[in-house]
């Protein structure tokens, strides 16, 4: 991550103070200040020879004397506009109100800050001036235009990385600012200076530690004398803070000690530079504080190795869902169950980043406005909720508003993407996708169109045909037949084209493809001979540069002959009317529009089509996996009539208007609780032999299985046995009756050699192609809890998935599944990655119950390790 401050190097340099030595300006560098191991390791030592952090040193040996500077940040966001310097009232900051940042992070803030202190104290205290009007005066919003342009450039700011990477620090402005979502503003503190509250201490407002460190500086202790109160002490008044307020400096040089007087009288202790707490049992706060900065530390010590978008679903529009609050309550519980299930050296060796994608908070749709002003008033919060949630499905099955939909979720993973980029410059890790209910539905359909851009709205066939006012059909042949069907799976149409009957002239050329939506047709063996393959190939430029040639003539001899059938159309049409006109009716009036009439009957394959058709952006990134939960896909795809393969299965689904898809990511995912409603399976659409093959059980956070699902698994096993053990019975008594009957020439046939390997079904190759293994699923089913009504169940069980440990471990599971849980010896061959097999394991038996494979596995081992 790269450290640093929204102003350029050359800025940054040029504001380092004249005190500050060259070796500190080529330290702290940007490079320096990425939050890699090695560099944060060094920025104590940087921190140490530099000259402006000389005067932050320890002095005295007193116990209240220290040189350990902390940095802090508010728990409340600032308001619109209001500047960091405009502090509370109060000198000693709420205790609950800021938090610390870790250790790490403090280090990297304060190098940044020595770096360019002058420059810094100057903005800021001219910020302070601004937003003050007096020593005891009450702060206020700055109205100043330069403080508004601050504002304008969000998006272009670049801080000190921490918490991390998920947050910046404006050290000018003295903001905390999210990178990948849009958030408020925090203000940050540099807690120099410390009271006493109770067991904590506690930091104070920067404007009064100025003060204080002003008089430790001048060893202030010396010139002590007897108070009013009869105390002999050297008194400092504080200025910006409530009338009387006061400190009190007692003792000698190795002795000194200050209390700061409140102008009630009531007084607590101070110390210099940051001290943990006291007291030997530490609160339930400091104890949640310190594992928020182990895990802070954590993360700026070990590289980022996955990332993993987070695409949210409906109701992103309701007034208590945050997308960004539930993606932060999934990496809480990531993080908790990784300490306790994975090693510490899978741990060392990468971490993953959760990050949210908003794509609708800032859409908007112009039907929404049309649904509000219809709605009824009866039982609005009800119907309000309605809106906010059922009508985003609504939405995206409309071919109005689809296209703006899936350019604002392709949208946003790009700017994500390359925002991630920007402060990880040479990321070469993996990148995943998580989608959650409808967030699944559009990550799949992008993922699916990433070779071929465009795709008719999936929509089923229906022909409208035009009426006249009496309700006759309109068959003349200057008459517009328009309808709206799924294109053949030969076509690869780009953009968006309008086309009528024979005898009206196109508005717009269509472009046709020989390749399919899905890619170019290879050979269905080649595909997945190499287990992995991508079924997938990139067009060639070549044979599309042809085709298109090949079209613009077939268009332009199409144009001339439409032209000649217009030419006789308005002459035919002419002497209708004249004829008409003879028998004494009236002409056709030519201003009337034709009524549509819906026809659910097309009237033949060559019919001309009117289709919407969306536009989808190219990603930016590879997807290595594609996470669905509480996913409605299959039911999407159902409806559409879309099955997900490579587009050879027609034989195969006995169907020829069967069309197929497949998604641009090494490995799919379905996860679902069995009683969500929203949910539904995919594998019996990637293969139908699934249809009765129970969803793989994911594991419960706490080992194995919930009693119940494995009493339940118990007696469905005894079953499965009990009917194997009837059929062998069966087949061997059958068997012995052949063997005792007489066999003449005519009955004697030869068995089929059982050494011969069943063909593999084309949905089973689909599986593996989605997998990355034959025996791999795709559906994974969640442990319902003990005694709990399945409606009950139903109600929280779709939006859980946030919150949910077996999720959570599922999926880290699998992240850290290429990582070895403790370290290679030095003599061994590297790690293989997880496309690398090896020849012996494509041998592996399934099982351990046959001895014989295990012993003939093991001999091919030894065999192996002594070649």
């Amino acid at each position: 991550m790269e450290n640093g401050s929204s102003d350029s190097a050359d800025d940054s340099g040029a504001s380092t103070s004249a005190s500050t030595n060259s070796n500190f300006e080529e330290a702290t560098s940007p490079d320096l200040l990425k939050n890699t191991p090695s560099n944060i390791a060094r920025l104590e030592d940087v921190i140490e020879q530099c000259k402006a952090r000389h005067k932050y040193l320890a002095r005295t040996q007193s116990p209240s004397d220290g040189e350990d500077v902390r940095w802090y940040f508010c728990k409340v966001p600032l308001a619109h506009k209001e500047l960091s310097a405009a502090v509370p009232p109060t000198e000693i900051v709420g205790k609950s109100d800021y938090f610390r940042f870790s250790k790490r992070d403090s280090l990297a803030l304060e190098a940044s800050f020595l770096q360019r202190e002058e420059d810094l104290l100057a903005y800021w205290w001219k910020e302070y001036a601004e937003c003050s009007d007096g020593p005891s005066g009450s702060r206020s919003v700055s109205k100043d235009t330069e403080s508004d342009d601050l504002y304008l450039v969000e998006e272009e700011r670049v801080g000190v990385p921490v918490k991390g990477g998920l947050y910046e620090v404006d050290l000018m402005r003295r903001h905390c600012f999210p990178v990948y979502w849009n958030g408020e503003n925090r203000r940050v503190l540099r807690g120099q200076w410390y009271a006493k509250a109770g067991p904590d201490w506690i930091p104070l407002r920067e404007d009064v530690a100025e003060q204080l460190e002003l008089a430790y500086q001048c060893q202030v202790w010396h010139r002590r004398k007897f108070q009013p109160s009869g105390q002999f002490a050297a008194r400092v008044d504080l200025q910006g803070t409530s009338q009387g307020s006061h400190a009190l400096f007692t003792g000698e040089d190795d002795t000194w000690e200050a209390t700061l007087v409140h102008s009630g009288g009531k007084s607590v202790k101070l110390r210099r530079g940051f001290s943990t707490s006291g007291s030997s049992k530490p609160t339930q706060d400091e104890l949640r504080q310190q594992k928020e900065e182990e895990m802070d530390d954590y993360c700026s010590q070990v590289p980022v190795g996955h990332l993993v978008f987070m695409v949210h679903g409906i109701g992103q529009r309701l007034e208590k869902a945050n997308l960004v609050d539930d993606v932060g309550d999934f990496r809480r519980v990531t993080a908790s169950l990784a300490e306790r299930h994975l090693t510490p050296y899978q741990r060392s060796t990468q971490r993953v980043l959760f990050i949210p994608c908003q794509w609708r908070k800032g859409l908007r749709l112009s039907g929404e406005s049309a649904v509000e002003k219809i709605t009824l008033d009866g039982v609005r919060g009800l119907r309000v909720t309605l809106g906010a949630t059922v009508h985003d499905v609504l939405y995206y099955m409309s071919p109005i508003y689809c296209q703006q939909i899936i350019d604002s979720v392709s949208s946003q993973l790009n700017r994500l993407y390359m925002k991630f980029l920007k402060r990880n410059p040479g990321y070469n890790g993996k990148i995943s996708l998580y989608g959650h209910s409808l967030g699944s539905v559009l990550s799949y359909d992008i993922l699916c169109h990433q070779e071929s851009l465009s795709s008719p709205f999936p929509m089923g066939s229906v022909t409208f045909e035009a009426v006249d006012d009496q309700g006759n059909v309109a068959n003349g042949p200057c008459q517009p037949v328009v309808s709206i069907s799924q294109p053949e799976k030969s076509d690869r149409e780009i953009g968006h084209h309008v086309s009528f009957s024979d005898e009206i002239v196109t508005d717009d050329p269509r472009i046709e493809n020989e390749q399919a939506s899905h890619g170019p047709e290879t050979d269905l063996e080649g595909e997945l001979g190499g287990n992995t393959a991508s079924a997938v190939g990139m067009v060639d430029k070549d044979k599309l540069i042809s085709s298109l040639e090949k079209e613009v003539k077939t268009l332009k001899a199409r144009i001339s002959q439409l032209e000649k059938c217009r030419s006789m159309t308005s002459q035919i049409t002419e002497t209708e009317d004249s004829n008409q006109t003879i028998q004494g009716e009236e002409p056709k009036s030519d201003n009337k529009q034709p009524i549509l009439r819906k026809n659910t009957k097309v009237q033949n394959e060559k019919e001309n089509c009117y289709k919407p058709y969306i536009r989808y952006t190219k990603l930016d990134f590879k997807v290595d996996t594609f996470y669905a939960a509480g996913s409605p896909l299959g039911v999407f795809l159902a409806l559409r009539n879309v099955r997900i393969g490579i587009g050879r299965g027609q034989d195969y689904w006995r169907d020829e208007k069967i069309q197929e898809e497949m998604p641009s990511c090494r490995q799919m995912f379905n996860i679902f609780h069995p009683f969500d409603p929203v949910a539904y399976r995919i594998e019996p659409l990637v293969c139908e032999e699934y249809i009765n093959i129970r969803p793989v059980i994911v594991p419960y956070h706490r080992g194995g299985r919930r009693l119940h699902i494995g009493y339940q698994e118990f007696k469905e096993e005894i079953s499965t046995v009990s009917n194997a053990v009837a059929s062998r019975v069966s087949y061997l008594k059958e068997k012995a009756i052949n063997v005792l009957q007489p066999k003449g020439k005519e009955t004697i046939e030869e068995e089929p050699e059982s050494s011969h390997k069943e063909e593999r079904s084309y949905g089973s190759l689909m599986m593996e192609r989605l997998t990355g293994s034959e025996e791999g699923r795709i559906d994974h089913m969640l442990q319902h809890k003990t005694f709990q009504h399945p409606y009950i169940l139903a109600l929280g069980s779709h939006t859980n998935y946030w919150r949910d440990h077996d999720t959570a471990l599922f999926i880290i599971k699998h992240l850290y599944r290429d990582i070895p849980e403790e370290p290679p010896s030095d003599n061994s061959e590297p790690i293989k990655l997880f496309y690398e097999r090896d020849p012996i394991d494509e041998e592996t038996p399934l099982t351990c119950s046959d001895r014989v494979l295990i012993r003939e596995f093991s001999r091919k081992v030894r065999k192996h390790v002594k070649q």
